[in-house]
């Protein structure tokens, strides 16, 4: 069966169309969340490590909604709202070597480049070659173009949500 490739602006009005059936935010987040846990679950062995880096928008809801999910792992959760701030907490976190990093820093919303501090907050995290599971595309991808925004998340595997973004297809 073929599956849709969409834009942006599509996943948008996807959205609206969901909230106009009576879906809640919360409903599908929990939703995505649950789905994400059993992929990471599925990438790791009980007892290891997964840090969660969670982010400000509804991609960060989504992975923090992984956590009780995954419960015969150690899962470190990391909020990453304030990179210069945030980037010795990752550091640390990095050098712990987890099995898996979730990355839920940014969403589809990304629409512009990425400041200086948040290109090394996604180079740390390149530059550690972890596995890293993407929530709906890697951050710093633009969904519709597939060009890093300054620097984008190297997924080993991505669970987007609703259908694949055109951008996440490009070469």
């Amino acid at each position: 069966m073929p599956v849709p490739v969409i834009s942006i602006a599509q996943m948008r009005e996807w959205e609206q169309a969901t909230w106009a059936s009576g879906r809640t935010e919360v409903e599908v987040i929990r939703r995505v969340g649950e789905r994400v846990a059993r992929e990471a679950l599925s990438l790791t062995r009980p007892g290891q490590s997964i840090l969660i880096l969670a982010g400000k928008g509804n991609n960060g809801a989504d992975a923090r909604s992984t956590r009780e999910h995954l419960s015969d792992r150690r899962v470190e959760m990391l909020e990453v709202k304030e990179p210069a701030a945030d980037g010795q907490k990752l550091k640390a976190a990095l050098a712990l070597r987890p099995a898996l990093v979730i990355d839920g820093l940014f969403g589809i919303g990304i629409n512009r480049p990425l400041d200086p501090t948040w290109v090394e907050v996604i180079q740390r995290v390149n530059d550690a070659h972890l596995p890293v599971l993407a929530v709906d595309v890697p951050s710093g991808l633009n969904a519709d173009t597939g060009e890093p925004q300054g620097a984008a998340i190297r997924a080993a595997a991505t669970l987007t949500v609703g259908a694949p973004k055109a951008g996440m297809l490009q070469t």
